[in-house]
C-alpha cells in the first residue's frame, strides 16, 4: 500500500498592508536636483511605473528634475542619478517586495517632472506610466510599455516605441519613426521623413503644409482604420494597399493604376504634383482614407 507523506514547509514573511489599520503615511518631501549644463544637454531617464512630464525651460542652462512621491515613501524606490559633463542619467525604480503582500489602499505612483534647455538629446523610458514631452528639439528617443504618450511642439528626430496606450503627437517638425502595438494614434506636423506602424488601433495622420519629404515614407496598420491628410502642394508618389477594407481618395492624383480583388485586396498607385518620394500606405485589416487640406 502506498502512503501519502506530508512534508513541512515555510512561507516568506506575510505582510498585510491596509490603509484602515496602518497610520497614513505623510507625504514625503519632493526629491529635486538641478544639473548645470554648459553645452548641448543630453539626458537619459527611466522612471519605471512613475509618470514622466518633460518640458523646455527655453534659454535656461540646467536640467531640473523633481520627483513628487505623492502617497508613496521614498524608501520604496531605488533612485540613481549621475552627471558627466553635459550628460545626465536618472533612474527611478520601485524596489522588489519580498513575501506576500495584500493592500486595500489605492496607491498612486510618483510623478517625475523635468525641465531642460530647448536643445536636447533625449532617451526617455517608462514601464507603466504616462509620458508627456513638449517644447524640445534634438534626437528624441522615447519608449513606454504601458501608458499614454503625449508629444507636443517638438523638433528634430523623434523615435517612439509604445506597447499599450494612446499616442498623440502634435506639431512635430522633422522626422518621425513610430511603432505602437495597441492604441489609437493621432499625429500631425511638418515632416521631412515618416515611418509609422501600428499593430492594433486607428491612425490619423495630418501632414501639414510646408512638409518636404526627403526620402520614401511608410505608413502601416495591421488592424485599424488609417486616415491621411496631405497638403495640396506636396509632391509625392502614392502606393496604397488595403488588404481587407476599402480605399477612399479625394486627392488630385495622376493615376498609375487601381486594382480591386477579393483575394488580394485593393491597390492604388498615383502621382501627386508630378510625383516625388514614395509614400507607401498599407493596411491589413481596415479602410484607408486619403484627402487634402
Amino acid at each position: 500500500m502506498r502512503f501519502l507523506r506530508l512534508f513541512g514547509f515555510s512561507l516568506p514573511v506575510l505582510v498585510l498592508t491596509a490603509g484602515v489599520f496602518s497610520p497614513a503615511q505623510a507625504s514625503a518631501q519632493d526629491w529635486q536636483k538641478s544639473y548645470s549644463i554648459a553645452g548641448k544637454a543630453n539626458l537619459s531617464i527611466a522612471t519605471g511605473d512613475a509618470a514622466l512630464t518633460l518640458r523646455s525651460c527655453s534659454e535656461c542652462h540646467a536640467i531640473k528634475i523633481n520627483v513628487d512621491w505623492r502617497d508613496r515613501h521614498p524608501s520604496d524606490f531605488n533612485l540613481k542619478e549621475v552627471q558627466s559633463g553635459d550628460q545626465v542619467t536618472f533612474q527611478l525604480e520601485e524596489k522588489a517586495q519580498m513575501g506576500i503582500h495584500f493592500t486595500v489602499r489605492n496607491w498612486h505612483s510618483p510623478q517625475v517632472t523635468v525641465e531642460t534647455p530647448a536643445s536636447l538629446d533625449l532617451e526617455a523610458k517608462t514601464s507603466d506610466g504616462a509620458l508627456k514631452i513638449s517644447g524640445v528639439e534634438g534626437n528624441l528617443q522615447l519608449r513606454t510599455s504601458d501608458g499614454a504618450v503625449d508629444v507636443e511642439d517638438v523638433g528634430g528626430s523623434l523615435h517612439l516605441t509604445a506597447s499599450d496606450g494612446s499616442i498623440k503627437i502634435h506639431n512635430l517638425t522633422g522626422t518621425l519613426e513610430s511603432r505602437s502595438s495597441d492604441g489609437r494614434a493621432s499625429i500631425d506636423g511638418k515632416f521631412s521623413g515618416l515611418q509609422v506602424h501600428t499593430s492594433d488601433g486607428s491612425l490619423d495622420l495630418n501632414v501639414q503644409e510646408g512638409s518636404h519629404l526627403a526620402s520614401s515614407s511608410r505608413i502601416e496598420s495591421s488592424d485599424g482604420h488609417v486616415t491621411v491628410h496631405l497638403p495640396h502642394s506636396l509632391a509625392a508618389d502614392l502606393d496604397v494597399h488595403a488588404g481587407d477594407g476599402k480605399i477612399e481618395c479625394t486627392l488630385p492624383l495622376t493615376m498609375d493604376g487601381f486594382s480591386s480583388d477579393h483575394g488580394s485586396g485593393h491597390n492604388l498607385r498615383g502621382h501627386l504634383n508630378g510625383g516625388g518620394p514614395t509614400i507607401t500606405i498599407h493596411t491589413s485589416d481596415g479602410n484607408v482614407s486619403l484627402s487634402g487640406q
